[in-house]
């Protein structure tokens, strides 16, 4: 691409931008100079790109695991300034794919954003880092030889891992790629944080029984899942970790979710005091459903018992039914 279709590019999109009127700007004054800042690296990077290609005001991109990569880039610039969002429009083969930019919580300019998935295209998309949602621009095979070979690092094999279980979510756990990918999650090889991203997917119903039939066999394999999950200690135990039992924890029955925090209160309290965390976490799914249980049935109860047995509950007022023909939505709760 030379430097002319690129300059080019740039001056519809600032032209498009600098025409939204100020009261439409969802973004602060430093973060719309700092857009029209990155336009101008957004430039210089788009001029020695050698792989994507100007359609009208989108990038084009045909990546060689045989997809076309789309980048609205107006519409990217557009949802950014307007509402504040990190999300870029792209699609692959015409179907949109969420990818967002790096920066939820640390203002990063957009135009920055689309400067960075260029580059990443230049490098044709390495592992490590390119966004889960776009694991269809690697092959289920590359994947899998990337997560079960240790001579690959750890932020390659993780990434590898987290777009392997976007294909055995496709398949529903249930096909010849979820069969690979558990075999080799099954031999306990892997980093315990490669081998969550597998577990963490249709994968799951095959390292712990069903939660609808519940008892203490699922609870055994659930706690000891973690166990093996946390067999390197860590200093702190990653989000992921604590995203994973939250999750599953709250499928479980009132009586199961209450032996997964009795278990895991006595670990930490015993010979593995690092689970304290996880155990936390795990009781406090246990007391939010308590809540949730204990009001919704409170909640039944006011509505379907008279309302001169609803005492023991809430004691009458002395104007209750004062004026109870005119309040029409008295029963709405």
């Amino acid at each position: 691409m030379n430097i002319t279709e690129a300059r080019q590019l740039v001056n519809e999109v600032s032209d498009v931008i600098h025409g939204l009127p100020e009261e439409d700007r969802a973004i602060s004054e430093d973060r719309y100079i700092a857009e029209h800042i990155g336009m101008e690296l957004f430039e210089s990077v788009l001029a020695s790109s050698k792989r994507w290609t100007i359609n009208g005001t989108n990038l084009l991109m045909e990546h060689p695991a045989g997809v076309t990569l789309d980048i609205d880039v107006v519409g990217s610039m557009l949802v950014a300034v307007q509402l504040d969002e990190h999300h870029l429009v792209i699609s692959v083969d015409g179907k949109p794919i969420c990818v967002a930019g790096e920066g939820l919580f640390r203002d990063v300019p957009m135009s920055d954003h689309l400067s960075t998935v260029v580059l990443l295209g230049e490098a044709g998309f390495p592992v490590s880092h390119t966004p889960d949602t776009l694991y269809m621009l690697h092959s289920s095979t590359d994947l899998l030889a990337i997560v079960a070979n240790e001579y690959f690092s750890l932020p390659e094999r993780t990434s590898a891992a987290k777009m392997l279980a976007c294909y055995v979510h496709e398949e529903e756990g249930e096909g010849f790629i979820s069969t690979r990918a558990y075999d080799i999650a099954a031999k306990g090889n892997l980093p315990p944080q490669v081998e969550l991203e597998l577990v963490n997917s249709e994968l799951y119903t095959m390292f712990v029984p069903s939660h609808e039939e519940g008892g203490g066999a699922m609870v055994d394999a659930f706690v000891n899942l973690i166990l093996r999950l946390t067999r390197h200690r860590p200093d702190t135990f990653a989000n992921a970790l604590h995203r994973f039992i939250d999750l599953h924890v709250r499928t479980m029955s009132r009586a199961d979710q209450e032996r997964v925090r009795d278990r895991l209160l006595m670990l930490s309290e015993t010979f593995r005091p690092d689970l304290e965390p996880l155990f936390e976490t795990a009781d406090g799914v246990y007391l939010t459903t308590w809540d949730f249980d204990h009001y919704q049935n409170l909640h039944e109860e006011l509505i379907h018992i008279p309302p001169h047995l609803r005492t023991e509950h809430l004691g009458v007022p002395a104007d209750a039914y004062e004026n109870v023909h005119d309040v029409e939505d008295i029963m709405d709760f």
